[in-house]
């Protein structure tokens, strides 16, 4: 939330600005309008896309141009408007003044393009007004594979959830790609066909691009026995990657596979096909509520080293919780994981007094009560019976590995 702020205040004083700079304030805004509006993240995937279109038409206007906004563009903005107007409606102006702006810009680019082509005025048509207000736009200023989180995108898929985190011990530069394979994925159906075989080429060049990177060897006057088993490790792991990686390749090379498909090889790749996603999530239910019970028993017991337990396990959870288990529900479960974790950044801020706020006893107690609420609906559809210890296990684990980070 505090970079949410950043970016916020950064909106309020701008003159010109890189919008990938703000992708905390806009990938935020698109999440809670997602939930209050009731649409899917694909929504604002495929919106994104057709002002990327608006864009590029109105760039350097030729007739050519002019032609592809009025017989392209148009009416891919048709489809979208009623929704649009719709989420206007909808969202509070004080919490989303700057997604409302675009929103009504969107509406009236269309609405003013739509009455000067019923009556038959093309040559009448704004082309540098429309585009000074696409450059004016903030949170919907087309970004592309950027324009929304690409885990929120990928919600309820927890094998592509949780093959990105793991990637993300071993290399950004697959994270990447994995991120431009979800954009793609969610936006294919309203692509172009032009575009939509540039999303191949461009795949294509990313993995190469990953298998041609070189092994980075470290050196230096610490480096011990213990350093060289690691790296070993580290380079034997990355070369059986790529290895994969290039029989991904060269089946896209040789045939037209889906983006569904290219991503099920990637998956493969690090975690077992058979794994059971829907008992890992009632898992991470467990530890979520487990974690906000003991923090209020503690709280309310004035035990300070018990707290000091909690915020030290929150500390080695977070980074599963944030990019894996908050995907896996609606938005609302999803708000409510975050709000644990930022009440533990708040105690761990307070310390080493533990300055207490009033609502937090409350609000840990409704997280509590729709956790479990959401674990008795998900355990009755498990197929088998859930491991007792799993939770148990689960968070000794990820003790060990964020100790073995720090």
């Amino acid at each position: 939330m505090r970079k949410y702020y950043e970016n916020l205040k950064k909106i309020e004083d701008f003159t010109s600005f890189d919008r990938s700079q703000l992708l905390d304030y806009i990938h935020r805004q698109k999440f809670e309008a997602t939930a209050i509006c009731n649409i899917g993240a694909d929504f604002w995937v495929e919106l994104d896309y057709i002002i990327a279109l608006m864009k590029y038409s109105l760039t350097d206007i030729n007739d050519a141009k002019k032609e592809f906004f009025i017989k392209s563009v148009i009416p891919l903005m048709q489809k979208k408007i009623t929704i649009v107007k719709n989420i206007w409606k909808t969202l509070p102006e004080n919490e989303f003044f700057y997604l409302r702006k675009d929103l009504k810009t969107f509406e009236d680019i269309f609405s003013h393009a739509s009455n000067i082509l019923n009556k038959s005025l093309n040559y009448f048509l704004p082309f540098p007004l429309f585009l000074h207000a696409v450059d004016s736009m903030t949170v919907l200023y087309p970004l592309l594979e950027k324009s929304c989180d690409a885990r929120t995108i990928a919600r309820y898929n927890y094998d592509i959830l949780l093959t990105r985190y793991l990637v993300g011990d071993f290399s950004a530069q697959l994270v990447e790609i994995i991120d431009y394979l979800i954009w793609v994925q969610a936006v294919f159906h309203s692509a172009l066909d032009t575009d939509k075989a540039g999303f191949r080429d461009q795949i294509i060049k990313r993995l190469s691009a990953f298998i041609d990177t070189e092994s980075d060897f470290k050196n230096g006057t610490e480096y011990s026995a213990k350093s060289f088993v690691l790296e070993l490790h580290e380079v034997l792991t990355d070369i059986n990657i790529k290895s994969k990686i290039q029989e991904l390749l060269s089946s896209i090379l040789e045939t037209e596979i889906s983006v569904v498909e290219c991503m099920r090889k990637i998956t493969s790749i690090f975690i077992d096909p058979d794994i059971s996603g829907q008992a890992n999530v009632v898992r991470d239910l467990t530890i979520a509520s487990d974690l906000a019970s003991s923090v209020i028993k503690h709280i309310k017991e004035s035990n300070n080293s018990a707290l000091y337990e909690d915020i030290a396990l929150a500390k080695a959870l977070k980074l599963y919780f944030m990019q894996v288990s908050r995907y896996m529900f609606d938005v609302q479960i999803d708000m409510e994981i975050c709000r644990i974790f930022e009440i533990m950044f708040y105690l761990e801020k307070t310390l080493p007094s533990f300055i207490m706020h009033d609502d937090i006893i409350p609000l840990l107690e409704t997280s509590i009560e729709k956790f479990n609420s959401q674990k008795e609906r998900l355990t009755e559809n498990l197929n088998g019976t859930l491991d007792p210890e799993a939770a148990e296990l689960f968070k000794a684990k990820m003790k060990q590995v964020y100790a073995g980070k720090i």
